[in-house]
């Protein structure tokens, strides 16, 4: 219990305690990741430990109610934590840029997207394919009936997200027969996923706005029947 003491006095020494314990896990987290895996990989993994730990204790700090004084202490934290574990990132980030993949590495990573990769792709891409196909299909008599909700713009957006999500599975299968160019392949279907899923969201706005529950029922039903879709695949393939 004496710990547990000790633990809750430095907690509630000053507001700034709880963003410095913080400060020190990510430390110790990231120095026996790379120091565990003293690979390219490792240091990578490093980089992202570094820059999420300052993201989550900066969005701490700036939670933080404090007087004037307080501020000014909160802005030195705020510049020691940067200059630390940005610093300590970039340092990360730089040597791993530099050394380049081993071959080994290279091999595993290009295994990993043949295998896994390119079916989460699959996956996402074909979700978005029929949530957006099932939409058009349902929203298109609504928007030429004059429902409010549903504009002409958001029916031209979610064929446009069909489109796009049929051309990402097509990428894929691509991929898949040409056996090479794994890691850009990944790459594309990446940012192709990344612009797709804005004009998605912004395509169901209005249906959000109209209802929520409905937009999240879709969605989940959708889901559920793409898991049980793929679960029976994978059991019949056993």
């Amino acid at each position: 219990m004496w710990l547990f003491d000790v633990f809750a006095r430095l907690y509630n020494l000053n507001p700034f305690t709880f963003a410095l314990m913080m400060w020190f896990v990510v430390l110790v987290i990231t120095a026996s990741v790379t120091m565990q895996y003293p690979t390219r990989r490792g240091k990578l993994v490093g980089f992202g430990i570094t820059s999420v730990g300052a993201m989550l204790i900066l969005g701490f700090l700036q939670l933080l109610t404090l007087s004037d004084t307080g501020k000014e202490i909160k802005e030195i934290v705020t510049n020691f934590v940067v200059m630390t574990l940005g610093g300590l990132g970039s340092g990360l980030l730089a040597v791993a840029i530099s050394e380049g993949p081993t071959k080994d590495e290279s091999e595993q990573a290009r295994s990993f997207v043949r295998g896994l990769g390119l079916t989460i792709f699959e996956y996402v891409f074909v979700f978005i394919l029929v949530c957006a196909l099932s939409l058009s299909v349902v929203c298109l008599p609504l928007w030429s009936l004059g429902w409010p909700v549903m504009t002409g713009y958001a029916v031209t957006s979610l064929l446009v997200v069909f489109l796009g999500a049929a051309l990402g599975c097509a990428i894929v299968a691509y991929l898949r027969r040409l056996k090479k160019w794994e890691q850009r392949g990944a790459c594309l279907l990446f940012g192709w996923m990344l612009l797709l899923v804005p004009i998605y969201v912004q395509a169901i706005a209005g249906l959000v706005s109209w209802s929520l529950a409905a937009v999240l029922g879709f969605h989940t039903v959708a889901g559920i029947a793409m898991g049980w879709t793929v679960w029976r695949q994978r059991m019949e393939w056993l």
